[in-house]
């Protein structure tokens, strides 16, 4: 049950060498590639825009136009007021003139009183003094000027990196048109370049993508705002001139992670630097900036992206760096979209499947390793919570079949391998106790007459399993025992004798269940011929074949797997034993 839970995809060497072979691909041809990944991006962003269009009764090419001419509107209109509060700003410097002097001279020769006065006096008599005990360098001629002399220098300079910006960027808008005017078209020839045997994956993964990338700008596009909208505030009641222009332009610019908050930010701190008499403002304004992005960088955004995106916060800042790496500033941008591309693939190809383990946000551990981990990690409070979490889901019930047992199978096993020391086998063991103590059930009865005896096949987990089966039968208003795991075959049988009046259930856990269960039928039937005899053996269904025909062959009437299953036998095998007084349980 636990063990197939825990296999996984790993990653091949073929998917390996793949991949490495990809990234160098990707670094190559960054040239080509970055427009593409920009036109998806934007196509992606624009894409539920015109389909709006689309419905009211909009052809494709009239929407497309209409929506790209606004998007663009919209960034020349924050462009253009930029620049303008920029010249402005600029053109102001001469009204600021002796604030800046002020500040610039205080920074150059600070007072002499004062702690920092002290020290920088500190400072220069300390470099004075050695400034004799260091050889003088010669002095250095003057540099050549660098500046362009002549126009054709200046367009040599300037034209060659600005045309190169030019054409990036209108292959960037004819390529975003052109995705979303032929989007159908695009799709069915990936569907087809892909193979349409594997039609259903291949859309299942695209609309997964372009779902989960859709989430994403809009979770930033909230985020943004949630950084942008304050500092206007705050700006306005500082006294900053434009405040709102300041958090507009930082809403935009923060969609360049990591770095755009400050770019957007420069500019209030240099104008708070600029107006005031002292460093008040200017220290007040980058508080500002500082908290609201620490808040929201490191608080808000690896959650919400996380929970939107399908990725771990680890996952985002690692592409980040990825794509920083690999395609400089624009990677930042793309960082994101991309990785939860690369994750898709990873979700829906199975040769790939070790990159979603690496990159999701979903659990890759199932609850029972999770709390088998926990175990070995000697970490009782983080198991407990892994139990209680389940619990709550799903019922104490699941948390005792679906969570406990199959732990317990998890560290026999380990034991069965002599993987498992002697110390860590008594702290599992004692803390599976005591969580299932902590999980509400009805207590077990002290002695007398029961329904139901469970005897374990052989050792203490066989006997952990059976206090799990009991917890929850008494749960269920039945009357049940676990007999202790140290007693002998013939001991148990003479329990068995005194104590039981309804059946008995076998609890065997593998590894090296199937033989003792199978031993202790046999002098069960021989012993008591009519006793009903159930065996929970707990392993899954498909892993249970040749212990079920071994077991029934050894004389058991029921063989069990799990233990929603053992109960409702249980139940249905001891209610009429319970209501006959002369019951076919086993002689006194």
């Amino acid at each position: 049950m636990a063990a197939a839970a825990l296999d996984s995809p790993r990653p091949r060497v073929a998917s390996l060498a793949f991949f490495a072979g990809l990234t160098a691909a990707l670094y190559l041809a960054r040239e080509v590639l970055i427009p593409l990944a920009l036109a998806v991006l934007f196509a992606l962003l624009l894409a539920p825009a015109v389909r709006r269009l689309e419905s009211w009764r909009l052809n494709r090419v009239a929407a497309t136009l209409v929506v790209v001419a606004l998007a663009l509107c919209f960034v020349a209109g924050i462009g253009w007021v930029t620049g303008n509060q920029f010249v402005s700003l600029v053109g102001k410097l001469p009204e600021y003139r002796e604030h800046i002097v002020k500040k610039l001279q205080a920074l150059r020769a600070p007072p002499k009183e004062g702690p920092l006065g002290k020290a920088a006096e500190a400072l220069k008599e300390i470099e004075k003094e050695s400034a004799p005990a260091r050889a003088q360098p010669p002095p250095k001629p003057p540099a050549p000027s660098v500046l362009p002399t002549s126009a054709l220098e200046v367009i040599g300079k300037l034209g060659v990196p600005l045309l190169g910006l030019l054409a990036t960027t209108v292959a960037v808008i004819a390529l975003t048109i052109l995705m979303l005017l032929q989007r159908d078209d695009l799709r069915e020839r990936l569907i087809r370049l892909v193979g349409s045997g594997k039609m259903h994956a291949t859309t299942q993964a695209m609309q997964d993508a372009a779902q989960r990338v859709s989430r994403y700008l809009m979770m930033q596009t909230v985020v943004n705002a949630s950084f942008g909208i304050p500092l206007g505030i705050i700006l306005h009641f500082l006294g900053i001139p434009n405040a709102a222009l300041w958090g507009l332009l930082a809403t935009v610019l923060r969609f360049v992670p990591y770095i755009g908050s400050w770019i957007a930010g420069s500019m209030p701190v240099m104008l708070a630097f600029a107006i005031s008499d002292g460093w008040s403002l200017a220290l007040w304004t980058l508080g500002t900036i500082a908290v609201l992005e620490t808040l929201v960088a490191y608080g808000v955004e690896p959650w919400l992206y996380g929970q939107s995106t399908g990725l771990s916060p680890l996952a985002i800042v690692g592409a980040v760096v990825f794509w920083s790496w690999l395609w400089g500033p624009i990677g930042l941008l793309v960082a994101t979209p991309l990785t939860v591309c690369v994750a898709v693939i990873g979700r829906h190809v199975p040769q790939f499947g070790f990159l979603n383990v690496m990159l999701g946000v979903e659990p890759v551990l199932p609850p029972e390793a999770r709390l088998y981990q926990r175990l070995l990690a000697l970490e009782q409070d983080e198991a407990l919570d892994v139990v209680q979490r389940h619990a709550k889901e799903h019922g104490a019930g699941a948390a005792r079949g679906e969570v406990l047992i199959p732990a317990l199978a998890l560290a026999k096993r380990d034991r069965h391998r002599d993987a498992l020391s002697d110390r860590r086998e008594r702290f599992v063991y004692d803390t599976l106790v005591g969580i299932l103590d902590e999980l509400n059930g009805a207590e077990l009865p002290d002695g007398g007459p029961v329904d139901l005896c469970i005897v374990p096949a052989h050792d203490e987990a066989d006997y952990i399993a059976g206090l799990v089966l009991a917890r929850e039968l008494c749960a269920d208003h039945f009357n049940a025992t676990v007999l202790p795991h140290t007693l002998l075959a013939a001991e148990a049988l003479d329990r068995v004798a005194t104590q039981c009046r309804g059946a008995v259930c076998i609890s065997a856990v593998p590894p090296s269940g199937t033989a003792h269960a199978s031993y202790l039928c046999k002098r069960l039937r021989r012993a008591f011929p009519k006793l009903r005899i159930i065996v929970a053996h707990w392993v899954d269904a498909e892993g249970a074949d040749r212990s079920l025909q071994r077991l029934q062959e050894a004389g058991a009437d029921e063989v069990v797997t799990r233990l929603a299953t053992a109960v409702n036998k249980i139940r249905e095998l001891i209610v009429p034993a319970a209501l006959n007084k002369n019951g076919d349980g086993p002689p006194a």
